[in-house]
């Protein structure tokens, strides 16, 4: 976390200054802002399309885009870890993800509206509401990020990520190991949709950090990239818990 340190304060806000040849070529918060929004309204419109499509070829066909969905998401995921690993690369690599992921979403919001006509709306609401909620926590301090905070958190979404991989490998086998329905399925959904929204402060606290120490520019890229996965993640969570409570 930050140093109390005043001195050291005020070298970590010049630090772009001094490391990356000016203000000018360092992350800024407006500069994130713009790009989170970017990416944000690319996902949003081929998600539209991607929905539309899908929604099409379920209404005239009756079959599911599967090519459509899962080469997406297989693609999406590629370009997430070279993201991860390569941030210098996100200016090029964070639109491409937007694209992938907004068809990914599309398409699997697509047959969800099918089975409950005009849950998407309410998903997509919701997801803004908790999104900006999640923000005027963080802003006024309600919420802070501290050591131990981000520890349990991240402890929490490395084992709902294993959870996730038990209950691929389970189904498989034509089994399921998380239950899809009943108060059980409702509860466990609160519980990742929780730890979803809380990951949005560290995800704000982030862009927050790298802004003070001056990190490079490409970094506005990458912690929009990396804003945009969370909210996809809670976006998918909530259209879940949507769907179990019909």
């Amino acid at each position: 976390m930050q140093s109390s340190n005043p001195a050291i304060a005020v070298m970590n806000r010049q630090a772009g200054a001094y490391n990356f040849g000016g203000n000018d070529v360092a992350a800024s918060i407006s500069g994130t802002t713009t790009k989170s929004l970017m990416l944000v309204l690319i996902t949003m419109v081929c998600g539209y399309f991607s929905m539309n499509y899908s929604l099409n070829m379920l209404y005239t066909e009756g079959v599911v885009p599967t090519t459509l969905t899962y080469g997406s998401v297989f693609a999406a995921f590629i370009v997430a870890m070279i993201t991860m690993f390569k941030p210098q690369y996100s200016p090029i690599t964070a639109p491409i993800y937007a694209v992938l992921e907004g068809v990914a979403l599309g398409s699997l919001s697509g047959m969800f509206e099918l089975k409950f006509p005009g849950i998407v709306s309410t998903a997509v609401l919701s997801t803004f509401v908790v999104v900006m909620t999640m923000l005027c926590l963080w802003k006024f301090k309600v919420i802070v990020p501290t050591a131990r905070f981000r520890a349990i958190l991240t402890g929490a979404v490395g084992g709902i990520c294993v959870l996730y991989i038990i209950d691929m490998i389970v189904r498989m086998f034509g089994a399921t190991f998380l239950p899809t329905s009943g108060s059980l399925s409702i509860g466990i959904s609160l519980i990742i949709c929780a730890v979803a929204a809380f990951s949005l402060v560290l995800d704000f606290e982030n862009i927050q950090i790298a802004v003070n120490q001056g990190l490079p520019k490409y970094f506005e890229y990458f912690n929009a990239f990396s804003l945009l996965v969370t909210i996809c993640w809670l976006y998918i969570e909530i259209l879940k818990l949507l769907s179990r409570r019909e």
